[in-house]
């Protein structure tokens, strides 16, 4: 009888922990190449790798242009999850379903930056940094619904 009783306490307990199992984030990882030439010759290459996991997302984007005025080259790179740590004026650093932390200083020489008032620690945010081929970066961060 004892061991019907210890085996039947162990099942309700194994039981119990399966169903305080944390579910994993749906996860969606997307990587592409486009290439365009346009009639006057100027060729352009647009890459692009995102990682979602559940409502965060790191992403980024380089696109590359050779035209007759010259070759230029952008990147962006966005960010859509927690912020972690903000200093105003000097750093945000947003949390990404992966558990990977994204930094960003806000005040680097030629980076324009224009931060919602509202964010604080503990928001969800929307962080879009661009950079341009002369090194110039613009960071614009906007709330984001919490889902």
């Amino acid at each position: 009888m004892r061991r019907v009783a210890v085996a039947s306490l162990l099942g309700f307990a194994l039981l119990a922990a399966a169903a305080c199992e944390k579910k994993a984030e749906p996860r969606l990882e997307v990587k592409s190449e486009a290439k365009s030439t346009s009639p006057d010759g100027a060729k352009t290459t647009t890459t692009t790798e995102t990682l979602q996991v559940g409502s965060t997302l790191a992403g980024t984007t380089e696109t590359k242009s050779d035209t007759s005025q010259g070759k230029s080259k952008t990147e962006t790179e966005e960010v859509i999850g927690t912020v972690t740590a903000y200093k105003a004026g000097k750093e945000i650093e947003v949390l990404t379903g992966d558990n990977k932390k994204h930094s960003f200083g806000l005040d680097q020489k030629d980076t324009r930056v224009d931060i919602d008032p509202r964010v604080t620690i503990g928001t969800k945010v929307q962080l879009v940094q661009t950079k341009d081929d002369a090194g110039r970066k613009s960071i614009s961060v906007s709330i984001q619904p919490n889902r």
